[in-house]
C-alpha cells in the first residue's frame, strides 16, 4: 500500500489546504501476481527506472529480492548472490539491471517457491547524502500449481482405436445419417448380392 503523510499543513481559507511537505513512502507500484506450472520459469516483473535513472549512468544499481523469510537475490554489478535453495536458479541480467529492468528470472519453479517477493533498490538518502538506504520497489505474490500429469502413450493409443472403431450412428446437421465404413461397406455387399438372388 501507499501511505501519503502531510507534515505541516498551512492553512490559508477555511476551506483551502495548501501542503507544506508531502512524503510519499510504499512500492512504485501495486502488488502483482503470477502463476506458473511447476517445473516452469517465471519472471517476476521489476521496473526500477524511475528512482535509479540518475544513478545508473554513475554506478551499478544495487538490487535485493528476498522472500518474508530469507534472502533470494542480490546484485551489485557483476558480484550476485544466490539464496540457499536458489543456487542457479535465479537471476536479474546484469546489463537488464543498467537498463532499470530488475525483473527477477526463478528458473525451474517448485511448489515451496509459492508466496510473496519484494525487490529493493539500494539509493542514497538525499543527492549529496553519502548514507544510503533501501527503497521497496515491487512487490509480486508467485503461486505455483502442479503440472498437469502426462497421458501415458499407451492409454493414448487405446482411445484413439476405440474411437475409430466406434460403429454408433449419429445424425448430422443436414438430417443426413453418417456411419462408420466397415457398416458402409457391409450395406454396399448385401444389396449386390441380393440383386443376383
Amino acid at each position: 500500500s501507499i501511505n501519503l503523510i502531510i507534515i505541516n499543513p498551512f492553512i490559508n481559507h477555511p476551506f483551502t489546504i495548501s501542503l507544506y511537505f508531502l512524503y510519499v513512502s510504499g512500492p512504485l507500484s501495486a502488488q502483482i501476481s503470477v502463476i506458473v506450472n511447476v517445473g516452469s520459469s517465471a519472471v517476476l516483473h521489476c521496473d526500477c527506472k524511475p528512482i535509479a535513472s540518475s544513478q545508473l549512468s554513475k554506478q551499478s544499481p544495487y538490487i535485493k529480492w528476498r522472500t518474508t523469510n530469507e534472502l533470494v537475490f542480490e546484485r551489485l554489478g557483476e558480484e550476485h548472490f544466490q539464496g540457499e535453495g536458489y543456487e542457479d536458479r535465479v537471476d536479474v541480467p546484469e546489463d537488464k539491471l543498467r537498463k532499470g529492468n530488475c525483473s527477477l528470472v526463478l528458473k525451474e519453479v517448485k511448489a515451496e517457491d509459492a508466496g510473496v517477493y519484494e525487490s529493493y533498490l539500494q539509493v542514497k538518502r538525499s543527492k549529496r547524502s553519502i548514507q544510503t538506504t533501501w527503497k521497496l520497489i515491487q512487490s509480486v505474490e508467485l503461486s505455483v500449481h502442479d503440472a498437469p500429469a502426462p497421458v501415458p502413450q499407451q492409454q493414448n493409443d487405446i482411445e484413439n482405436k476405440s474411437d475409430k472403431q466406434d460403429t454408433s450412428m449419429t445424425s448430422s446437421s443436414a438430417g443426413l445419417i453418417s456411419v462408420p465404413s466397415q457398416i458402409l461397406m457391409f450395406t454396399i455387399l448385401t444389396n449386390t448380392l441380393l440383386r443376383y438372388t
